[in-house]
């Protein structure tokens, strides 16, 4: 463990001094694209909290050294898969202080185009839902006894399809056939 703590250290390190003048990002792309594996790891098929969380925590350490070294970087120097690990482990994290900082960092990589305005959607939800407070988008859905997704505690439904396609994410009525034809295939695979 502590040399792997090294290794990733070296690779940042590596990656600061490196990729700051030759623009290439080589190492920092294996090392999230890893991440972004790691991930999903014992999310599916059958999620396995203990160890899920234990590299949750490691994949948080890691992104959050490679943003305050080097920014969000975009997928035009990363590509895509390392660009949606910056996103998915937030997303993911438990560690509400953490999420809420980078949070503030995706808004403005946004703004930069360095990060996805969905993804930022689905990143206020989540926030505004553990906060104890009602999403405005629409991302986090729930599944009932029956299989259908549905959405709860959310804020001016009248107006939801207004503020998602402000942030690039089709109509609700859509998302939720997509989540129930994904649940059918998936339920019909097991």
């Amino acid at each position: 463990m502590y040399k792997k703590s090294n290794y990733i250290l070296l690779i940042l390190s590596f990656c600061f001094f490196g990729c700051k003048k030759s623009e290439n990002y080589s190492e920092v792309r294996k090392t999230l694209e890893k991440v972004l594996e790691d991930d999903q790891k014992f999310r599916q098929p059958n999620f396995d909290y203990v160890k899920q969380n234990l590299l949750d925590r490691k994949n948080t350490k890691i992104v959050t050294k490679i943003i305050d070294s080097l920014g969000w970087l975009g997928e035009d120097k990363i590509g895509h898969d390392a660009n949606l690990a910056l996103f998915v482990v937030f997303q993911h994290t438990q560690e509400l202080s953490t999420r809420e900082k980078y949070l503030q960092v995706m808004k403005k990589a946004v703004k930069t185009g360095n990060a996805d305005k969905r993804q930022l959607a689905y990143m206020i939800d989540r926030d505004e839902l553990l906060n104890h407070r009602k999403q405005i988008y629409g991302t986090q859905y729930s599944i009932n006894k029956n299989g259908s997704a549905f959405i709860e505690n959310l804020i001016d439904p009248a107006n939801i399809n207004k503020r998602r396609k402000s942030m690039n994410l089709y109509p609700l009525e859509d998302y939720l056939k997509k989540i129930d034809s994904s649940n059918k295939v998936n339920n019909s695979n097991r």
